[in-house]
C-alpha cells in the first residue's frame, strides 16, 4: 500500500507529465496518506466534489463518512 502514494507523487512531480487539476490530486494524496484505509480513489472523489462545491458528499461507506464534508446515507 505504501507504494501507491509514491506513484502518484512521482506523477505530480514529473517534469514532462502534466496532470489536470494537480492541486486537487495533491490534496487527495494528503488525505490518503493520513487515512490509507480509505483508498486513494475515494479520497480523490471527495476532493473533486469539495473543489466543485458539491458537499456534503453522500456515501454508503462508513469509513469514508469519517472525513469532513462526507455524510453516510444509510
Amino acid at each position: 500500500m505504501a507504494r501507491k502514494p509514491a506513484r502518484v507523487e512521482f506523477l505530480l512531480s514529473h517534469e514532462h507529465f502534466v496532470m489536470q487539476d494537480s492541486e486537487t490530486v495533491a490534496a487527495a494524496l494528503e488525505t490518503y496518506r493520513n487515512k490509507p484505509s480509505l483508498g486513494f480513489p475515494d479520497c480523490l472523489i471527495v476532493e473533486v466534489a469539495r473543489k466543485a462545491g458539491h458537499v456534503p458528499v453522500g456515501t454508503f461507506d462508513r469509513q469514508l463518512d469519517r472525513l469532513p464534508q462526507v455524510e453516510c446515507v444509510l
